[in-house]
């Protein structure tokens, strides 16, 4: 069977930050923060999950107090004089969110992206006292910044990660045609990398590759998730190759409701969800990443869609404005090697390249078959 070669480049901006919203711009007040948590007005079709009204039509997110931004759910943005280059990020993200979505949200029951699976027989590599943690995992490849917290703390937590990135173009493995869904996830999110913190409040694109009787077909969409309290939700359509925004933020942290908005920048279309907490551990901040993923479900996960390649460029923040980068030579920098389910295949895999940039490819038998359910 001929297949075509396809190149998904993802050009990412990851900006995470913790805490009280100190390094936010000026605006950012404790009304903004509670105005979060009481605008989201408007109930989709799916129990706890939320969305906020559709902004006057005249309405400019650039020149709105963080009150007025908060009652129509866009997202706080970064520290104009402190990160200009994440504000810029923010703000043509802003100008191009035009069209709110305001179709029916579609839950994928069962089917989730939830905390990393490590290597229970892996232990960390961690080479002197200046280097990232690396890991190996069975459903995530990617970067994280780390804390050691166990609750919510409103000074050092994790609390916002913004990324910008293209939709993944996908296949099945190179001349094979497995019968199902191959299935790539690409996400920003809050917690997940610990045992000791099982949630994950996160949002981003996902891209399937599906192929029965020799016929080929993908399905590509924005989604939003909560695990454990929600499955994979479906929020609007995307394409193969669209610029996608998304900022994942907490306001108050724990078991208070969580937001993720996500904005397909090529098309404007962009919604804001608020997501209430309903079972399982609650968040701490104790971690902020920018991850691809394989989606799993009763059965297992599902074999990691041929994505090809990704490229990101990232940026972290702490509370008192301190930049951190996934080039940063530090243990609480978490490096994710993507796994087959026996943990005997590299199937993914990040690079660091220099201090901002992160390059993903495939490999394996996600590249050249063999991966089975």
């Amino acid at each position: 069977m001929k297949r075509t070669l396809a190149l998904a480049t993802v050009a990412v901006a990851v900006v995470a930050l913790t805490g009280g919203w100190t390094t936010f711009a000026a605006a950012q007040s404790d009304a903004a923060r509670a105005i979060y948590q009481s605008a989201a007005t408007i109930q989709t079709n799916v129990a706890g999950i939320r969305s906020y009204p559709a902004p006057p039509a005249n309405f400019k997110p650039l020149e709105a107090t963080g009150e007025a931004l908060a009652m129509y759910g866009f997202p706080p943005p970064p520290d104009k004089a402190e990160h200009p280059e994440a504000y810029a990020h923010w703000s043509r993200a802003m100008l191009l969110a035009r069209n709110r979505a305001t179709g029916e949200l579609k839950p994928h029951p069962e089917v989730s992206n939830g905390p990393a699976i490590l290597n229970k027989k892996q232990r960390p590599e961690i080479s002197g006292t200046a280097a990232p943690t690396q890991y190996e995992s069975s459903n995530w490849s990617g970067v994280a910044n780390g804390n050691t917290l166990t609750k919510w703390n409103t000074k050092t937590s994790f609390s916002a990660v913004y990324s910008e990135f293209n939709v993944p173009v996908v296949q099945q493995a190179f001349d094979v045609c497995d019968g199902g869904t191959d299935w790539e996830v690409s996400w920003n999110g809050i917690d997940g990398t610990s045992s000791a913190n099982d949630t994950v409040l996160q949002g981003g694109s996902s891209s399937q590759a599906i192929c029965k009787s020799n016929k080929t077909s993908q399905v590509y969409y924005a989604w939003v998730e909560w695990w454990p309290s929600y499955s994979i939700t479906e929020v609007f359509p995307v394409n193969p190759g669209d610029d996608m925004y998304v900022e994942t933020y907490d306001t108050a942290g724990g078991c208070n409701p969580g937001n993720v908005f996500v904005e397909d920048e090529t098309t404007l279309a962009y919604g804001t969800y608020q997501i209430t907490w309903l079972t399982g551990p609650c968040l701490v901040g104790r971690s902020a990443e920018f991850i691809v993923e394989r989606p799993g479900n009763s059965s297992g996960l599902f074999p990691l869609a041929n994505y090809i390649w990704d490229f990101a460029l990232s940026w972290d923040y702490d509370l008192k404005g301190t930049e951190f980068a996934p080039g940063a030579t530090s243990p609480s920098t978490l490096i994710f090697t993507m796994m087959d389910d026996n943990f005997d295949t590299v199937i993914s895999v990040p690079e660091v390249e220099g201090k901002y940039s992160l390059f993903f490819y495939d490999t394996g038998c996600a590249y050249t078959g063999g991966c089975v359910r």
